[in-house]
């Protein structure tokens, strides 16, 4: 079973036991767009990170805080920015009207992964 969440962004399935959250959609408009979802995504899943550390900071949880901010913390951020960096490549290329700039992107950038 899933229901849109209130914000939108995602949708909760439930298969075989496990809760998974899946983008409103499948298809996108163009690179640039997507990379622009991607980040939103990234900022709300920092922030359930903040908001979990500070709740272990409160209630006295130095295991899980360190544990935070050993392996999720820090590796966020780089995540954030490696986006940001994706976003403002593709703007100044007009990735977004001019195709084959974002195929040239994908060449470089990624290498051809997505």
């Amino acid at each position: 079973s899933s229901k849109a969440l209130p914000n939108g962004s995602l949708t909760p399935h439930l298969d075989k036991g496990r809760l998974s959250f899946k983008p409103e959609r499948d298809e996108w408009g163009s690179g640039l767009e997507a990379m622009q979802c991607a980040l939103q995504l990234e900022k709300k899943v920092n922030q359930a990170l903040l908001d979990l550390h500070k709740l272990a900071t409160q209630y006295a949880d130095p295991h899980l805080c360190d544990f935070l901010e050993r392996h999720y913390l820090n590796e966020q951020v780089e995540h954030m920015k490696k986006l940001g960096d994706y976003i403002t490549n593709l703007t100044q290329m007009d990735a977004s009207t001019n195709k084959m700039a974002e195929y040239l992107f994908d060449k470089h950038t990624l290498e051809g992964k997505s």
